[in-house]
C-alpha cells in the first residue's frame, strides 16, 4: 500500500492565524490604542518619525492616525510636535484624581506662590515618572515643561529626584530599568545614585534638592512623608533673585505641613531638616 505524505509550509499543529500572511490587521481603534499607550507610558512631545517607530506603524499611517486624535482632542500638535491633548488629561485626572491630598496641599501652594511668586509643584512618583497633581503658576510658569495632569522622566525634575532619594538603590534601578522615553537619554545611574545619596545626606527627614534648571531658573523640592513613606513632592520653581536660604524652609514647612493634614496622628521621628544646602548639578 502506498501511503501519501502531504508537505506543509508551516507545523501541521498551527492555526491559520499563526501565518503572518493570514493574521487579520488590526484595527483602527487597537492602532489608536497603540498610538496613545506610547504617549500615556512617555509623556511630552514626540515627533511623527518617533511615534511610527515607537508603534511599528506605516508612517503614512501613523500621519492620518495622528490627525484624527487630534482633531478629537486626544492629542495635541504644535511647532514641536505631538503630546497629550485635553481629553486625556481629563480623564487621567478623574481616574487617579487623589482628591484628598490635592486639598490638603491647595491652600499652601497657594500660599507658596504669593509669597515668592515662584512656581508651587505638587506631584506624585508614577513608575518612572513624576505626574504632576496640581501647579500654581508664576512668571516661570509658562517656560516650564510641567503640568497639571502631565508626567515627566523622574530623573530629570528636582521633584522627581527627591522621591527617588526615598526609595532604596534598588528599587531605583528596578523603576529605571526600562527603556527611556523617546528624546531622553537613558540615566547615567552611577552619577544619578551620587546625587541621590547627596539629598539623603541633607538631614534625611525631607530631602531636597536645588537644581538649577537653566539660566535663570532655580528649583527646590521636598517629598510629603507618611507612615509609609513618601506620597508625594512639593516644589518651588522661579526665576530672577530668588534665594535658595528663604525658598527652602518655606518648601519644608509647606511638605510637612501637607503631612500633618493627611496624618494627624502620625508623628515622624527624624531631626528637623536645616536650611543649608549646595547646588545639586
Amino acid at each position: 500500500m502506498t501511503v501519501l505524505t502531504q508537505h506543509h509550509d508551516r507545523p501541521v499543529d498551527a492555526h491559520p492565524e499563526d501565518d503572518p500572511a493570514t493574521a487579520p490587521r488590526p484595527g483602527v481603534v487597537e492602532r489608536m490604542t497603540q498610538i496613545l499607550d506610547l504617549f500615556l507610558a512617555h509623556d511630552g512631545y514626540h515627533r511623527l518619525e518617533d511615534i511610527s517607530a515607537g508603534t511599528g506603524l506605516p508612517r503614512s499611517t501613523t500621519f492620518r492616525l495622528l490627525s484624527q486624535l487630534v482633531t478629537l482632542r486626544w492629542l495635541e500638535h504644535d511647532a514641536h510636535g505631538y503630546r497629550v491633548g485635553g481629553r486625556v488629561l481629563g480623564m487621567t485626572a478623574r481616574a487617579t484624581d487623589h482628591g484628598e491630598l490635592r486639598s490638603a496641599a491647595a491652600d499652601l501652594l497657594n500660599e507658596l506662590h504669593a509669597r515668592t511668586g515662584a512656581v508651587a509643584h505638587l506631584g506624585v512618583l508614577d513608575d518612572a515618572s513624576v505626574r504632576y497633581l496640581d501647579k500654581i503658576g508664576g512668571r516661570a510658569s509658562p517656560t516650564l515643561p510641567s503640568r497639571v495632569g502631565g508626567r515627566l522622566p523622574a530623573h530629570r525634575t528636582v521633584l522627581g529626584r527627591a522621591l527617588l532619594a526615598c526609595l532604596p538603590a534598588e528599587r531605583v534601578d528596578a523603576l529605571l530599568a526600562a527603556d527611556p522615553a523617546p528624546g531622553h537619554p537613558r540615566p547615567d545611574l552611577p552619577r544619578l545614585h551620587a546625587q541621590l545619596h547627596q539629598i539623603r545626606l541633607r538631614n534625611g527627614v525631607s530631602a531636597h534638592e536645588v537644581h538649577k534648571l537653566g539660566p535663570d531658573v532655580t528649583a527646590v523640592a521636598v517629598p510629603v512623608r507618611g507612615p509609609d513613606g513618601a506620597i508625594a513632592a512639593i516644589s518651588l520653581a522661579g526665576r530672577g533673585s530668588l534665594r535658595l536660604d528663604s525658598m527652602i524652609p518655606l518648601v519644608v514647612a509647606a511638605a510637612r505641613r501637607t503631612s500633618q493634614l493627611m496624618f494627624p496622628h502620625w508623628e515622624p521621628q527624624h531631626a528637623a531638616p536645616t536650611t543649608r544646602s549646595r547646588a545639586a548639578g
